[in-house]
């Protein structure tokens, strides 16, 4: 399952899918967006951006391409207790962090 989050409120709305380690992490991503571009935003149009959350790392594969972001190069990628959260900037004013479960080039 792969949730497009860019408000508190909808964080909320799928708290119980989410680990709280993870939860965490994309309240903090998306309070800032809310604090600095509204909450009200038209996350397609405006500026800000928004966190992907998915199961697998085979469903973020699919949406960064369908984001045609796939040739970019990450502004940044961290791994979070098993999960991998990669920031790609659309523009200075735009992000969009993917996160999921980090899985091993062994598996």
């Amino acid at each position: 399952m792969t949730y497009k989050i860019y408000t508190l409120k909808q964080l909320e709305e799928i708290a119980d899918h989410i680990p709280i380690y993870i939860y965490n992490v994309i309240h903090n991503i998306v309070a800032m967006l809310d604090y600095e571009y509204g909450e009200n935003r038209n996350v397609d149009e405006a500026d800000g951006g928004f966190v992907v959350y998915a199961d697998s790392q085979n469903e973020i594969d699919e949406a960064v391409k369908a984001m045609h972001l796939n040739k970019k190069i990450p502004e940044l990628v961290d791994v979070i207790a098993g999960y991998t959260n990669t920031l790609y900037l659309k523009n200075n004013e735009y992000g969009i962090n993917f996160i999921a479960p980090r899985e091993l080039a062994n598996e």
